[in-house]
């Protein structure tokens, strides 16, 4: 999903189309809210501040999605207090704006990775518990 009104959307969704990904595009947070439980994106890059609300607004909603992560687009993005800030309410990255394809195609790939190591520690087998021996149990063959 891509959330954004300027020409960063061109970007997000010409680098999502190149792995043949079917972007759904917003042209606001409200919109975004709107269509997250029947677009279920496990990925959304949103713009920081947009006309009818901000990142922090989306991220609210995300509760309905908990396999959605969303990378904030932002101008300011390089300064350290803003990423950490974003990563601590509980997006998944952010980026710099205007975004560049490179970039967004690095986080798809860094989220497609967490998915399958996810999904492959939900198949592998869990390992119970090992028993103890006790030495004195045992019996020589025979007896």
């Amino acid at each position: 999903m891509v959330v954004s009104a300027s020409e960063n959307r061109d970007v997000v969704t010409a680098a999502m189309n190149h792995w043949s990904m079917d972007p759904v595009c917003c042209s606001g947070i409200r919109e975004a809210c709107a269509l997250l439980p029947e677009a279920n994106p496990s990925l959304i890059f949103c713009e920081e501040t947009l006309p009818d609300g901000t990142y922090r607004d989306l991220l609210r909603g995300l509760t309905k999605s908990p396999k959605a992560r969303l990378v904030v687009i932002s101008p300011t993005a390089e300064l350290d207090a803003n990423y950490n800030q974003a990563i601590s309410l509980g997006a998944f990255d952010m980026i710099a704006s205007p975004c560049r394809r490179s970039d967004v195609q690095w986080i798809a790939i860094r989220a497609m990775h967490e998915d399958a190591r996810r999904s492959f520690n939900k198949r592998r087998p869990r390992m119970g518990a090992e028993r103890e021996v006790d030495a004195n149990s045992e019996t020589s063959p025979g007896s």
